[in-house]
């Protein structure tokens, strides 16, 4: 069924990001949560069999629904939006750590410690009264990529990989993100988070496959 799915996903992300761009916001309505709706039917097709993983990476993409919902709207539910992306980060951790093992990668963690402290510290003096909620959720983030790629090493799905790759592209999409909000906007900002957005959730629900 993903097969079906996929060039829907990929039209309708691709209308997005077209209508985003155009300014056409009625249209914008309809197409951003109908992305990440058929990404959740996406996710729901890999599998016959309804396991602990695939709960919580369905809670995640449901949470990220209700944060991209929240962050397409008018008015300004950052913070709102932010609360709700963070708890979908928690949700994928369960996921990516149901299992008795763990594999941890020293060099990844150093990397993803340098990477987000950098970029904190970037940020900092433009956060205001978003610091704390910003630094809990570059935690979160930071430890759901750490975490996939211990799915990535230890779980037995075929496609374990595109669980780290789609973390990868989360953590690229929420930096720019995170850049253009306090720091400064490029005219390729918005394109390039909805891109990377997309192909992160896409692969992390084509990872379930059993």
């Amino acid at each position: 069924m993903f097969n079906i799915l996929l060039p829907f996903i990929f039209i309708t992300a691709l209308s997005h990001i077209a209508f985003d761009g155009l300014k056409k916001d009625a249209l914008c309505y309809v197409f951003k949560p109908l992305t990440t709706v058929l990404i959740i039917a996406l996710a729901w097709s890999q599998t016959s069999t309804l396991t602990a993983v695939h709960y919580w990476v369905f809670v995640g993409l449901v949470l990220s629904l209700l944060g991209d919902i929240f962050l397409m709207l008018k008015k300004d539910y950052f913070l709102q939006g932010l609360i709700a992306f963070f708890f979908a980060h928690v949700a994928y951790v369960v996921a990516f750590t149901h299992t008795c093992e763990f594999a941890l990668s020293t060099m990844l963690l150093v990397a993803l410690l340098v990477y987000a402290g950098l970029l904190i510290a970037i940020l900092n003096k433009q956060l205001g009264r978003l610091r704390i909620p910003v630094y809990a959720y570059a935690a979160a983030l930071t430890l759901m990529v750490l975490t996939s790629y211990n799915f990535y090493q230890v779980s037995d799905y075929q496609l374990g990989v595109f669980t780290f790759v789609g973390a990868l592209f989360f953590m690229v999409s929420d930096s720019i993100l995170a850049y253009r909000r306090f720091i400064k906007s490029y005219i390729w900002s918005q394109p390039a988070i909805l891109l990377t957005y997309y192909l992160a959730q896409t692969l992390i629900a084509l990872s379930l496959t059993n």
